[in-house]
C-alpha cells in the first residue's frame, strides 16, 4: 500500500508570490480585463476576473472582499498610483489563491 508523507513546501508558494514572471502575468491578465471592460464598475471587473481565472462567478462575499481589498491597496500605494497597478495587485492575489493553483 502506497503512502505519501505529509510535507510542507513553502518554496513553491514563495516563488509564485515573488516571481517577476507571475507579477507580469497578473498585469497582462488585468490589462486584458481593462481592455475588455474599460467602463465597467469594480464588481463587474471582479466578476470578469473570477470567470476568466476560476471559471465561475464570484459570490457576493467574494465581490465585497475584493472591493475592500482594492480600497486597501489604493491606500497602501498612495495617491496618484496607476489604477491598473492596483488591479494587478488584486489579480496577483487571485492567481496565488489555492483555487487557481489547483486548476494549473
Amino acid at each position: 500500500m502506497g503512502r505519501r508523507n505529509v510535507t510542507n513546501v513553502p518554496g513553491q508558494a514563495l516563488a509564485l508570490m515573488n516571481d517577476p514572471l507571475f507579477h507580469q502575468q497578473a498585469r497582462v491578465w488585468v490589462d486584458r480585463m481593462l481592455a475588455e471592460r474599460p467602463v465597467a464598475d469594480a464588481p463587474a471587473r471582479i466578476a470578469w476576473l473570477f470567470e476568466s481565472g476560476y471559471g465561475r462567478l464570484p459570490s457576493p462575499s467574494e465581490v465585497s472582499a475584493c472591493v475592500e481589498t482594492l480600497a486597501e491597496l489604493e491606500a497602501l500605494r498612495g495617491a496618484g498610483t496607476d489604477p491598473a497597478a492596483v488591479w494587478a495587485d488584486l489579480g496577483h492575489a487571485l492567481l496565488n489563491a489555492n483555487e487557481f493553483l489547483y486548476l494549473m
